[in-house]
């Protein structure tokens, strides 16, 4: 069976696993109640930080979106 520290790296490494390293994963979070918490912080952690940059994203998009209508304005009226 995979130690938790084994189990802590897989976790936060996100590598494409073997189905037979699954499976080990799988039952030592079913066992592990340590391992467990620790996956569902990763979890909370990583949807947090998408939705960070998600959140970035769009308030660039909405400057970029402001600015190019300012420069249309000028252009449009010649100055």
């Amino acid at each position: 069976m995979l130690s938790c520290k084994e189990i802590a790296h897989i976790l936060a490494s996100e590598e494409d696993l073997s189905i037979m390293r699954r499976t080990e994963l799988r039952m030592h979070l079913l066992m592990c109640k340590h391992c467990s918490n620790y996956n569902k912080q990763l979890k909370f952690l990583r949807s947090g930080v998408k939705k960070l940059f998600k959140q970035k994203t769009n308030i660039d998009q909405e400057k970029v979106k402001k600015l190019e209508d300012e420069i249309l304005k000028k252009v449009s009226s010649g100055d």
